[in-house]
């Protein structure tokens, strides 16, 4: 499992592995940096300004990166819970499991990426695509 992080700094989605961007955590505190054409560090994004939010995401193998706060749709294979099958949800990290789960309709652990899950958004930038989740 590959370990990937992203910011919304309330305009922007700026992903860790950008070109010219810097991450830095420290405890529960972290800023994302970009360096400017004279080599000096100039703040994008701090834990700390009231605006900005620090995702983690997992890389799922062939299927890519899923971070949190992603809004997810599909059908996975469930012969224990009658409509857990279904799949319309946002997704969350717990940082009690260190695992990912799904919040809305067939809420529950996030174990794999179905091959027919679609990623339709964030919740930042694609709030709308939840509608219908319970």
């Amino acid at each position: 499992m590959i370990t990937a992080y992203r910011v919304w700094d309330g305009e922007g989605m700026y992903y860790w592995d950008d070109e010219e961007l810097s991450l830095e955590i420290k405890m529960d505190e972290w800023v994302l940096s970009r360096n400017d054409p004279d080599g000096c560090r100039v703040a994008i994004a701090k834990s700390f300004d009231g605006k900005s939010v620090l995702m983690c995401g997992t890389g799922f193998f062939e299927y890519g990166v899923i971070y949190q706060a992603d809004i997810i749709k599909g059908k996975r294979e469930s012969t224990w819970h009658p409509g857990y099958d279904k799949v319309l949800g946002k997704v969350e990290f717990s940082k009690d499991t260190h695992g990912f789960y799904i919040e809305g309709m067939g809420a529950g652990p996030l174990y794999r990426i179905e091959p027919n899950f679609e990623i339709l958004g964030d919740v930042y930038q694609n709030p709308k695509s939840l509608e219908g989740a319970e």
